[in-house]
């Protein structure tokens, strides 16, 4: 069920990170993959449909995936009881409403809802929206490398550089709301998302927080809620 909301949350959690050490390496992907960024929750029962596409994304080196579970679900009542998603935030909310008004020129939100590279939202659950937002994109600008504990930067634009703390994937055995019974799978779950800094268009190597066993991280250059001008994986924490 999709699910509209009037009602605004703070933005607070995107941190500016001066320098930090890690320990991440490349994946074997193409050099200047897609951003696709998936909006949902375990309290939606529409939801898992398009987690289940999106796992499969996870493994497409045309991709970088990443799901945020929003919070406006946590205190919806179904049969009696509401279900707090546990990877769900305020700040993942406030993120999906700042794309909304961008483009589509409101601050409701729906769920399953996509992002494709910054320019296209669509419903997350459908694979051929998926692909006729793909065949409108255009190419990525630049191209994004990490590795020991650094992503280095270099192409053509300017913008702010992103890091998406990931877990890689985890099961949720849901116990109440929509979902109640089930158990949900999700492939690399938003944790946190920090700012590294301003990218002026000349190469340049950014540090990247260090990752906890069963992490990975995403990355990506965007100004404001503009495109995505590139996006990297780093690989899985052992």
């Amino acid at each position: 069920m999709k699910h509209g909301s009037s009602w605004r949350v703070g933005l607070g959690g995107i941190v500016l990170l001066a320098a930090a050490s890690a320990a991440a390496a490349p994946r074997d992907a193409p050099a200047r993959p897609h951003l696709v960024e998936l909006f949902t929750s375990q309290g939606c029962s529409s939801c898992p449909p398009a987690e289940r596409l999106f796992a499969t994304l996870a493994d497409d080196p045309d991709y970088v995936t990443i799901e945020y579970h929003v919070d406006y679900w946590d205190r919806l009542v179904h049969g009696g009881a509401a279900w707090k998603d546990p990877f769900s935030k305020a700040d993942f909310t406030e993120r999906q409403r700042d794309y909304n008004q961008a483009l589509r020129g409101t601050r409701a939100v729906y769920t399953p809802q996509a992002v494709f590279a910054g320019t296209q939202e669509f419903v997350g659950s459908h694979p051929a929206e998926l692909a006729a937002a793909r065949k409108e994109a255009a190419t990525p600008s630049v191209s994004m490398t990490a590795s020991d504990g650094a992503v280095r930067v270099t192409g053509k634009g300017a913008g702010d550089v992103i890091f998406v703390r990931l877990l890689d994937r985890h099961e949720t055995r849901v116990k109440s709301g929509e979902n109640s019974g089930r158990t949900l799978a999700g492939r690399h779950i938003a944790l946190e998302v920090v700012r590294l800094g301003a990218w002026t268009g000349k190469p340049q190597d950014f540090d990247m927080p260090t990752l906890k066993t069963g992490e990975t991280c995403a990355l990506f250059v965007q100004s404001e809620f503009g495109p995505v001008l590139g996006a990297a994986y780093c690989a899985p924490s052992e």
